[in-house]
């Protein structure tokens, strides 16, 4: 128990750094003249330059990717357009890819064309995450892919 006070005032001492009384400061503000005034040695303050204007960032423009022309791709082409996805999972040959945004989950089923093709996206199907509203295909795209841009 003694062992444990005397680490806790060793730890506490650290703290205490260069402390100073009450009512004055480490702080120095100057010298005192004969009269008793202080001068003091301030820095100029800095001027902004007259020809400087406030920098503008530029929002980056979203643009949509239109659910049909995701119709066909490869999985690594998909990938290029919309992003990762959060979630794999397969089922046979069929793979589902799962996006979600804060709203809705988006579904990418691919499947190969023929047996021994290469999987390409065949459907797609979206849906909200809380409640059983309605949400179109193309509105759920829009929001993964405003995620997947704020993500970078």
């Amino acid at each position: 128990m003694i062992l444990l006070l005397a680490l806790i005032a060793i730890g506490l001492s650290a703290c205490g750094g260069a402390s100073v009384p009450p009512g004055s400061t480490n702080a120095n503000y100057g010298q005192l003249d004969a009269q008793g005034n202080v001068t003091a040695n301030q820095p100029d303050t800095r001027q902004k330059p007259e020809n400087s204007r406030t920098r503008r960032t530029a929002a980056i423009p979203f643009k949509p990717v239109p659910n049909a022309s995701l119709k066909g791709l490869s999985e690594p082409e998909v990938e290029a357009k919309i992003g990762a996805p959060e979630m794999i999972r397969g089922e046979g040959e069929i793979r589902v890819w799962q996006y979600r945004s804060d709203l809705c989950s988006f579904d990418a089923f691919f499947a190969p064309a023929t047996e021994g093709s290469p999987r390409e996206l065949r459907h797609m199907l979206a849906r909200m995450r809380r409640g059983n509203q309605p949400i179109s295909i193309q509105d759920c795209l829009d929001q993964v892919v405003k995620k997947h841009l704020a993500r970078g």
